[in-house]
């Protein structure tokens, strides 16, 4: 018994010796070296970022308007059209004979109203020389009345009729370009059936849906910034439009408009662009490089040094992060050390090393590749 407790002693001892030599070693190891970098105070505009679709300001799927078969076609996918153009014809050949019997019922009609006119005239001589009553008058002023009513009536049919021979003719309802067809000659086509689909590209717009907590309160008129893969390097100009009023519920965004500025043509509907579109008047905020923030429990951080150069552990809020930047509303002030590089080493209230200040948005490549430069081994 009083061997094992001895052991036990023994190897109490011995670990705690071994806490205390790496405390030691602990406090004998040189301060990590960092970079760092001044928070800058800067006048920024806040906007919110989305991408969509570069779509036309106007779409048309023409459609048949009476059933028939395609006889005619004059235009072809990619040509340009010109408001009222003839696109396709369909055959009208039952609808020319329903025309020419409609016209054929407005001539017996006209006729039959002559017959009551010349009736009516005769009926009001006799009742004037009393050789009819009065009542016979009257039955021929209604037959007129009748006759007249029934010319009206062909009348308005032919009016039907010929409008068929009309919707025949499929023609374009703007200036545009032709981008797709559904049909070739010789098939039979019902009303409503899809036959072709023109886009006017002199105008662009996009529907954009931004972050609520971003565009809640975007104004119309606000202006935006679009880029396009197949632009690069070129910036295009946008205005809002429109602003939804209601949150989309399969996405939970807001959705707005945009007019697209493109005066030289260089843009296409079907072009996916990045947005970015301003949500407010400028405020001042705090900017850092993005290098700077990391996240630890759910909080973003960074660590400011001091003239003691000890490094403190800081709870930020990061509005957004852009081309490097990150945007603070609170948790630092301006001037002051904010580690951009070597993060990884360090340790909150512990001493560092500065290696050089780095300028804002520097790279921490440069400062990887100076670290083993500024570490002394023992």
């Amino acid at each position: 018994m009083r061997m094992r407790f001895a052991f036990v002693l023994a190897a109490l001892a011995l670990l705690s010796g071994c806490e205390k030599d790496e405390e030691a070693t602990a406090e004998a190891a040189p301060p990590p070296p960092v970079r760092v970098a001044e928070v800058e105070r800067r006048e920024v505009t806040p906007t919110a970022e989305a991408i969509a679709e570069i779509r036309a300001t106007r779409t048309a799927t023409l459609r048949a308007e009476a059933p028939g078969r395609v006889t005619e076609l004059l235009k072809e996918p990619g040509d340009h059209v010109e408001l009222g153009d003839v696109i396709a014809r369909l055959d009208g050949g039952r609808t020319e004979a329903a025309l020419r019997a409609a016209n054929a019922n407005v001539g017996q009609a006209r006729a039959r109203l002559d017959q009551a006119a010349r009736q009516r005239t005769r009926a009001e001589r006799l009742v004037a020389a009393g050789g009819a009553a009065t009542g016979s008058l009257d039955d021929a002023r209604d037959a007129e009345r009748l006759a007249r009513a029934a010319v009206r009536a062909a009348r308005a049919q032919t009016g039907v009729t010929r409008r068929g021979l009309t919707d025949a003719e499929l023609r374009a309802p703007f200036s545009g370009t032709l981008i797709h067809r559904t049909v070739e000659v010789g098939e039979f086509v019902a009303p409503g059936a899809p036959l072709v689909t023109i886009v006017d590209a002199t105008e662009l717009e996009a529907n954009v849906m931004l972050d609520p907590r971003d565009a809640l309160d975007v104004p119309v008129g606000a202006r935006a910034q679009v880029t396009v893969h197949a632009r690069a390097g070129e910036t295009f100009q946008a205005r809002v439009i429109r602003v939804s009023e209601v949150i989309d519920p399969r996405t939970r965004r807001l959705p707005v408009e945009l007019s697209i500025e493109d005066p030289s043509k260089l843009l296409r509907p079907g072009l996916m662009g990045r947005f970015v579109v301003e949500t407010g008047p400028p405020r001042v905020e705090q900017v850092i490089s993005d290098a700077a923030v990391f996240e630890r429990f759910g909080q973003q951080y960074v660590y400011v040094v001091g003239e003691d150069s000890l490094a403190q552990r800081r709870v930020v809020s990061v509005s957004r992060v852009r081309n490097g930047e990150a945007f603070l509303t609170d948790g630092v002030e301006e001037g002051a050390r904010v580690i951009v590089a070597g993060l990884d080493r360090v340790v909150h209230e512990r001493a560092v090393h500065v290696v050089a200040p780095l300028a804002q948005n520097g790279g921490e490549d440069e400062a990887r590749e100076a670290e083993p430069a500024a570490v002394e081994t023992p």
